[in-house]
């Protein structure tokens, strides 16, 4: 049985500190894993890793704490760090819809936040 599998992958990275792999096993079958049946056969780490990734998902959390926003946003961040302004900015405009959530605009670094404007301010300038 899969199912039977990905646990033993869980158990198996939670205990080598990969939580990297224990969450992209968990998001992949998140259904399987909230199963009252599967949840008895994990171990309390395991458990409460599940229960920590059910509250990151939640409908007000999704789009801050999804894996693709996590990855763009430490991209930029990266960008910034290293002073390639030029491909932070090509890059902030191909993910401009994100960057105007103030949500994702506040996890962003110092650094990027010197380079890009704050899109509440921008949009308080715009209307008037």
């Amino acid at each position: 049985m899969k199912i039977d599998r990905d646990i033993i992958k869980l158990e198996r990275s939670i205990a080598k500190s990969d939580f990297i792999l224990a969450r992209k096993i968990i998001e992949n079958d998140l259904n399987k894993f909230l199963s009252p049946t599967v949840r008895k056969e994990l171990s309390l780490e395991a458990l409460s890793l599940v229960n920590s990734i059910v509250e990151l998902n939640q409908d007000d959390n999704k789009e801050v704490y999804s894996r693709k926003t996590q990855l763009i946003v430490q991209h930029i961040n990266k960008l910034a760090y290293n002073g390639q302004f030029q491909d932070l900015r090509r890059y902030c405009s191909l993910h401009e819809d994100l960057i105007s959530n103030p949500k994702i605009y506040n996890i962003l670094s110092a650094d990027v936040k010197i380079i890009i404007p704050d899109p509440s301010k921008v949009a308080i300038v715009a209307n008037t």
